[in-house]
Order: structure tokens, then sequence, then C-alpha cells
């Protein structure tokens, strides 16, 4: 709320036109004087349906635009502000619990491309790990580092579809397809194609079971592909501060293993030419499921299960294997991982 537009934008998403509220305050004050001066007034304002503070109403508002980690503090405050009778018989949204699973580890990731983000427009990214192990989880996570992404499709390609991941011809096709394009559309007019975009909004390819691909034609698409991506972004770099970025998802962990080049750090020479390799995903050792489960005390309203124990969930997950895990902690709050949250996945 750092400027008088976004607050009036706000209070009208949250409380619609016309109301006393809006009157009550001056919007072009310091964001010390503005803030306490507004929760007073939500407040004194009372409830705007049954069981529904203005305050909670501007609160869910807010939380639609900050990452996760916020997400997580204000639905604990609005957990607070909520009457009685309204905490007593709330449940856990699947929205929610959703969100709360992207929070279990993966810190070590998350930060390493934030830092990465930092210093390139232009990067690429192998994640990888044993079988299920939460890739698809991660790609989620990162595309949740800026907010602006939340209005971004990415262009996401399955290289088994179709069987492409078979020749850098039929992966040339399968993008094709992504951008409503010909199947026999020149593969320079695709590189145009995405770097026109790249000048105005932030471009995130994602080519998931790449280890289906033989390293022969993942090393043959990563020079026919994104090589010339890389040198169009040295010689004409968008005005705009907006990414170009590539993922792709090693769903077993042969990619590493194979003469596909990789870089360890992100300021080697051949960067971003070639993909980084992040930290290898795992199973959860029981420390993290533990401090995970910890931290989720703060929602104590939300009903979370008593016989929902880190102890419990490593040993029915086969030892903290991520998929089992999402799976089972789901199960705790009667609902589905794959006939439900799993479909919140990029």
């Amino acid at each position: 709320m750092e400027n008088e537009s976004q607050r009036r934008g706000y209070l009208f998403r949250a409380l619609g036109t016309n109301t006393p509220v809006q009157y009550q305050l001056a919007f072009n004050t310091p964001t010390n004087d503005f803030i306490p001066n507004l929760v007073n007034e939500l407040v004194v304002y009372g409830e705007i349906s049954s069981g529904k503070p203005a305050l909670c109403a501007l609160l869910k508002v807010i939380r639609e635009d900050v990452g996760i980690d916020v997400q997580a503090t204000i639905d604990a405050l609005i957990v607070e502000f909520l009457p009685p009778a309204a905490t007593q018989t709330i449940s856990t949204p699947p929205h929610l619990l959703f969100d709360l699973l992207l929070q279990i580890d993966f810190k070590q990731q998350v930060r390493l491309v934030e830092d990465v983000l930092e210093q390139h427009q232009t990067a690429a990214f192998l994640i990888h790990g044993e079988p299920d192990c939460g890739q698809e989880l991660l790609v989620t996570r990162l595309f949740r580092i800026k907010s602006a992404w939340k209005n971004n499709s990415p262009i996401k390609n399955d290289v088994t579809i179709n069987a492409a991941y078979r020749s850098t011809e039929r992966l040339w096709k399968q993008l094709a397809r992504s951008f409503v394009l010909p199947q026999d559309t020149k593969p320079e007019n695709i590189i145009d194609k995405i770097c026109d975009r790249w000048q105005t909004q932030d471009v995130i390819l994602i080519f998931e079971k790449v280890d289906s691909m033989p390293p022969k034609v993942l090393v043959g698409w990563l020079q026919e592909f994104w090589e010339p991506l890389v040198d169009r972004g040295k010689l004409n770099p968008p005005l705009k501060d907006t990414h170009l970025l590539m993922f792709l998802v090693d769903n077993c962990g042969s990619v590493c293993k194979s003469q596909v080049m990789l870089a360890k750090e992100f300021d080697e020479p051949e960067y971003p030419r070639i993909p980084l390799y992040l930290p290898p995903l795992s199973p959860f050792p029981p420390d993290i499921l533990k401090d995970w489960l910890r931290d989720m005390k703060v929602f104590r309203d939300l009903q979370i299960p008593a016989d929902l124990t880190y102890q419990r969930l490593w040993e029915k997950s086969d030892n903290g294997i991520p998929q089992f895990v999402y799976e089972e902690i789901c199960t705790h709050f009667d609902l589905s991982w794959e006939g439900g949250l799993a479909k919140w996945l990029i």
C-alpha cells in the first residue's frame, strides 16, 4: 500500500464502492500513518456480511498479490480476526493446503534461482532428482518467485507427447504447436516469435520428462534452440527488465549422469548457454517434515489433525518420498492429491 491508487484499489476490491471507510481516510498520508488509521476504521466498520469482518475481506484481497511466505502470515491474521463461531467450524481450504505444501523444503533450489535472476535476464535450469521427488511441485514453487508470473502462461512441453523426444525435428514441430503456428514453421521464425514476446514480458519455457530424450538429442536441441536464443538476447536485449527462462525437468535424475554439459555455478563463462545444475531433489528427511508441521501450528484454528505427526508422515510416505508425503497429508485433511490439489501444478 505504497501509493494512493493502490490503497483505493484494494479497498474497492474488498468492500466495494461508497463505503463509509473510504470517506474517513486520508489516502495521501505516509504509510506508517495510513495503515494504523485504516485498521482502526475497518474495525469500527465491523462486518461486510454475517461472520465476515471488513478487515478480513481486505486481507484476503491483499493475499492475492503477495508471495507464499507472506500469504501464510496473512492467513494467520485472518484466523485471529474471525469471530469465534467462524473459527470453530473452519476447515482447511484446498488452495490453502496446496500453498502450504509448496513450503515443504526446496529452499536451497529456490534461493539459487532467485540469485540467478538477480544477475541474468536469460537463464536455464535443470530440475532433477529421484522419481516422485516433487519435480512438478518445485516448478510451481519457482513460478511464484515473481508475483507478476501469476498472469503469465508458461510455454510447457511434455517431450513424450507424440514421441517428440526422438529428434530435434519433432521438438520443433511440438514447439510450433505451442505457439499455434504451422508445424512446418522454420526454427528461426519460432525463435523470432519468442524474442518478440520477450521484449514486453517474461517468457518461461518448460520441457518436461527430458530424461526420456537420448542425450545426443538433448545436446542437439540445446544447440539448435537454446544457444541461438541466448545469442539473440546478447545482441538485442529487451528494453524492459523481463526474463527469458528455460526449465528442463528430469524425473529420474539421469541427465546429470550423461554427456550433456551443465553449469555447476551461474558465474561460469558458459552460463547461460548451458543449463545450471540445481541441487538434486531427494526424499524429505524427518527434520524437514518436523519443521513444516511446527510451522503449521500457527494455523491452530484450521483443525490440523491430531494424528498428523512427522514420524507417521515419514513412515507412511516410504521414508519421505515427496509424492507420497503430499498424498498422505491430503488424506489427513480428507482431500485428494491426484484428484484435487494436483490440478494447481504448473
